[in-house]
């Protein structure tokens, strides 16, 4: 599918400052990707002088910096499928009477003039929530339990219901994998939607801050100099792949490859468990949440991300503008940035599943001198994935939505 590409012009410096009313589900700047990139989008256009709002179905309770946020329900709260369609209604209630200039929903469950779904389509996360299970039986269970559930069918029905709304004026996808999954569930005319690569946040650096980061990370982990060092960060550890990345890391260990594993985020039991039966737990260091994700990229050789759904991955984005190579999948819209137009800047998985051909992989990019190719071809990549460069995007496309 070939999507509209997004105007690319930075907006005048005197052009007229609009009200913009960003809508959310869940808003928190440390949450997941999609929530910090909206965190992220928000401050910068408030930067460029525009009054921003942040209707959120879902805050936490702390105060916010920069923008007016707004929470439909308390952060104790969980959405079922009542409060869903709350959320939708009061939404939309708040668009018509705040007289914003214009609205952007990043959410599929509102309609606003323009809606960016930054998890990917609702459609496609069941599907791939549904193929990371490996048997067949276990496949009909999640895919009947799903068609039962009132909260997935509300979800799946105001999407659809989102997406087919005539004040929708444009539609902004994070990736080609976003805008293959509006025309291949919705058709969705491809002239309406706008292609503004996924984005983020990363500081500059020297090459005397990266070694001094890596230096003291290494030393913190007691990781020898000639290790590998392999680095994986998920919230959601099953379908990011935890797993057949632990089986993959468990072979190339066999295999004689020196190599650490770094686990960053929600790591589990299970996953401890898992290392320990396969004999690698002594290799693998857990990190937990943590905040200093820059120098986590200088410390490692290679990112590993064998996702089983990523709309674009935010942990792959920032890797490779920190120029540390990456392995992720087919079903993360990231991957466009590790395989690209000739550039090689780490590895390609078809499937997730697929152990032998990840641990390939890993294998691969032991290799000092791969990796130095891979993080050559990283170069540059830090100011076109950059956060500014995505604004200046998007606020053209919300700009001329304004003044239709």
């Amino acid at each position: 599918m070939t999507a509209t590409p997004a105007h690319t012009t930075t907006p005048a410096a005197n052009a007229r400052p609009m009200s913009v009313a960003i809508v959310i589900e869940r808003y928190d700047p440390d949450g997941g990707g999609a929530e910090r990139s909206t965190a992220q989008i928000a401050h910068e256009l408030i930067s460029r002088g525009h009054h921003v709002v942040i209707l959120a179905g879902v805050a936490s309770d702390r105060g916010f910096d920069g923008p007016d946020v707004r929470r439909f329900m308390g952060s104790h709260r969980k959405f079922d499928a009542m409060s869903l369609r709350g959320f939708s209604r009061w939404a939309m209630r708040q668009l018509e009477e705040g007289r914003y200039d214009v609205s952007l929903s990043v959410t599929t469950a509102v309609p606003a003039s323009v809606v960016q779904p930054r998890s990917g389509t609702v459609r496609e996360t069941i599907d791939r929530n549904i193929a990371l299970r490996r048997s067949a039986f276990s496949r009909w269970l999640k895919r009947t339990l799903v068609a039962v559930t009132p909260k997935q069918r509300r979800l799946l029905a105001q999407e659809r219901a989102t997406l087919t709304d005539p004040r929708v004026r444009r539609i902004v996808s994070v990736s080609r994998y976003v805008s293959d999954q509006l025309r291949r569930h919705y058709r969705v005319d491809p002239s309406k939607i706008s292609l503004i690569p996924n984005a983020a946040v990363m500081p500059v650096t020297d090459d005397a801050q990266r070694r001094t980061w890596r230096d003291e990370v290494r030393q913190g982990y007691g990781i020898a100099e000639t290790d590998t060092v392999y680095l994986f960060a998920a919230l959601n550890m099953k379908l990011k792949g935890a797993r057949p990345l632990l089986d993959a890391f468990a072979a190339i260990r066999e295999q004689g490859v020196p190599a650490t594993l770094l686990m960053v985020g929600s790591i589990g039991y299970a996953e401890q468990l898992q290392a320990a039966r396969l004999g690698v737990r002594d290799s693998v260091k857990i990190v937990g949440q943590t905040s200093q994700m820059a120098a986590l990229y200088c410390a490692a050789d290679v990112t590993v991300l064998p996702t089983f759904y990523d709309p674009s991955s935010k942990v792959v984005i920032e890797s490779l503008m920190m120029g540390t190579p990456a392995i992720s999948t087919a079903f993360n819209g990231a991957s466009d940035f590790i395989v690209a137009g000739g550039l090689v800047r780490g590895r390609v998985i078809p499937d997730p599943h697929d152990v032998e051909a990840l641990a390939a992989a890993m294998r691969e990019l032991s290799d000092p001198a791969e990796r130095a190719r891979c993080a050559a071809a990283s170069a540059g990549l830090a100011e076109e994935l950059s956060m500014k460069r995505h604004v200046d995007r998007l606020e053209a496309v919300l700009r001329a939505a304004a003044e239709k």
